[in-house]
């Protein structure tokens, strides 16, 4: 790791990463790309990512708490900004956000459901490697020379 920057080479990921399109077809939030952050130790460096991160590739599966997420709330404001709701009673229409919840919860998210990968970050990763790796190479090649 002497002498060798890879925070450029990890900044081109996260900036490749952000570019992609998920299942929806949108891009990953700001919200999301906000807390990739590069980590940088004596010993290596890498990129720190929310621990579900692997949830955009393949989709939310059923759940195995029964603790309430919250994520009908989620749930409910998704689907007034698309004027979905059926109900027209504030009640129906908590109802309704709940029973999305639950079918999620018990059987997971039509991607997840429908076996959809969607290659955000694998490609990508697998492409910085090879990268890193290259540069490694110059690296060691440049300072087996040099001790010749």
């Amino acid at each position: 790791m002497v002498g060798l920057d890879l925070k450029p080479e990890l900044q081109e990921l996260i900036d490749n990463i952000a570019k992609k399109n998920m299942y929806s077809g949108n891009k990953i939030s700001d919200s999301i790309m906000k807390m990739f952050e590069i980590e940088v130790r004596d010993d290596g460096a890498g990129i720190l990512v929310p621990y579900w991160l692997g949830v955009l590739q393949r989709g939310r599966g059923p759940r195995k708490s029964t603790k309430d997420s919250g994520l009908w709330r989620i749930i409910y404001k998704w689907m007034q900004r698309r004027n979905m709701f059926r109900s027209g009673t504030a009640k129906g229409k908590i109802n309704e956000a709940k029973y999305v919840t639950w079918y999620i919860n018990k059987y997971g998210n039509k991607q997840f459901r429908n076996k959809i990968f969607v290659d955000i970050y694998e490609t990508e990763r697998k492409k910085t490697i090879e990268k890193i790796d290259k540069k490694f190479g110059s690296a060691i090649d440049k300072i087996t020379m040099e001790v010749l």
